[in-house]
């Protein structure tokens, strides 16, 4: 018998907690939650209301039996006297039409209107943030789950990277859209890359040799055409030209000794490189799953017009492209912000011309950087030069900060053709070397500090989510 009744069938349950139930109670009615998800109710057109099963989705998220089957075995089921089926909450989670970033979205606007009313945070700073965290699954089986690396731990586990922009409105951080990943694994892709250079390597020195070898051919015919002459007739002038053809036959053939021997190496290069390959394939697979465990995977056609095809499409996007995308978003969906805040991993070219694309809103960058091999133009100078090399040539110019206790340098330069600020920042005495980046040209250090702590606010959500609630991740 299915259940079609209204939120009061859960009350039973709520009350088994009387402080959840109660705090719960009173949170789903400030959000408006049936309005919310009420704009869903086109995705089912019989059976539980899909706003009863969204909500009952909700709610689990706050006691100790997580998933559908234990919900309905342990306690609703029980407590209701009730043989609910399960199968409608399992579909709606597998269906493709619900945008469950629409669902965040939705709650975002609400939870910002909200406290919107009760504190003023105008005249504050506003900024979009972007953070990725690992989502461990156990089954290999799962739809595009792939082995990623988590850098809290620096181990390989099987999941997701979860890719978080979050919202910070002066006095509150909220997410506000999300994207799932999976990773290829480099060291696979590193090896088909020099196997292949290594074979357009072979097949150019073979071509090379083929080629002179035809020519060596020809250049011994034209030798034995020419000694069949002076056999003849005992020229002099067909002797000249017979010692002529003479040298030219042995310097190709010492041309064509060194491009044989030039072949052999490049085709022992790739043989080498081939047998990487296959070693890589069994160690380090793509995604780190064999080829028949990617099979086994589970796969569902999907209406290319449906968010969860987008979904499943944006497991292989870049990040940075997602956060492009997100970015976008954002802008069209009315956030208003100062700065767009992230980690070195985000950062490039594409994602500040992106920024700086919305000339109107005036948004600016502010991002740690990597002192890897990009190179700047140092508006001083005029010459292209690295993070690294750019903070020893003017680390004489550096400052001291007493209130974050650290040193910094500031140097204007040009990257991508748009100018913009580096600062090299030692917080202490014994830490290392950081630089961050901003096109903020009128930010000072203080400033810049005080702006970018804003980022550790989605650390703390991150942290909470591991803590207080287990990550549960769908791919519809």
């Amino acid at each position: 018998m299915k259940i079609t009744k209204n939120l009061g069938e859960f009350q039973r349950f709520i009350e088994d907690d009387s402080k959840t139930g109660a705090c719960l109670e009173d949170t789903l009615g400030f959000f408006d939650i049936q309005r919310i998800f009420g704009q869903f109710e086109s995705v089912k057109h019989s059976g539980i209301r899909a706003t009863l099963i969204l909500t009952t989705l909700l709610v689990m998220l706050f006691y100790r039996n997580r998933n559908i089957h234990s919900y309905f075995s342990r306690q609703y089921g029980k407590l209701t006297d009730r043989d609910g089926s399960k199968n409608p909450y399992y579909d709606l989670l597998g269906n493709e039409n619900i945008c469950w970033r629409s669902i965040l979205y939705l709650f975002a606007k609400r939870y910002l209107s909200l406290s919107g009313r009760i504190t003023d945070y105008s005249g504050k700073v506003r900024a979009l943030i972007f953070e990725d965290s690992s989502t461990e699954k156990r089954g290999k089986k799962i739809e595009g789950v792939s082995k990623i690396h988590d850098h809290v731990t620096g181990r390989f586990i099987l999941g997701y990277k979860i890719l978080v922009c979050g919202y910070w409105d002066g006095g509150n951080f909220i997410p506000v859209d999300f994207s799932l990943h999976r990773e290829r694994g480099g060291e696979l892709d590193k090896a088909r890359g020099k196997r292949n250079r290594a074979r357009r390597k072979a097949k150019q020195a073979e071509l090379a040799y083929r080629e002179h070898r035809e020519q060596h051919l020809e250049k011994r015919a034209i030798l034995n055409s020419l000694r069949d002459e002076l056999d003849s007739c005992s020229k002099k002038t067909t002797e000249l030209e017979f010692e002529k053809q003479e040298k030219r036959v042995a310097h190709s053939k010492k041309k064509q000794s060194r491009l044989r021997g030039k072949m052999k190496h490049t085709q022992a290069i790739l043989e080498e490189k081939e047998m990487l390959v296959s070693k890589k394939e069994k160690k380090a697979p793509l995604y780190g799953l064999t080829p028949a465990q990617q099979r086994k995977q589970f796969r569902k056609n999907r209406d290319k017009d449906s968010p969860g095809y987008m979904r499943r499409s944006e497991a292989d996007m870049s990040k940075a492209q997602s956060v492009i995308n997100m970015l976008t978003r954002a802008v069209k969906r009315g956030f208003v912000f100062d700065y767009v805040l992230f980690d070195s991993w985000f950062f490039s070219k594409e994602i500040l011309a992106r920024i700086e694309s919305f000339r109107t809103k005036s948004i600016k960058l502010i991002a740690m950087i990597k002192m890897g091999k990009t190179l700047y133009r140092d508006c001083l100078s005029d010459r292209e030069i690295d993070a690294a090399a750019l903070r020893k040539q003017y680390r004489k110019k550096a400052k001291r900060n007493r209130k974050f206790n650290a040193t910094y340098i500031m140097v204007p330069v040009r990257y991508d053709n748009r100018r913009v600020n580096l600062f090299f920042v030692k917080l202490g005495s014994r830490s290392k070397w950081k630089a961050f980046i901003t096109n903020d040209l009128e930010l000072g250090f203080n400033r810049l500090m005080e702006t970018y702590h804003i980022r550790w606010s989605i650390e703390v959500l991150f942290y909470g989510k591991q803590k207080i609630m287990q990550s549960t991740v769908h791919m519809n």
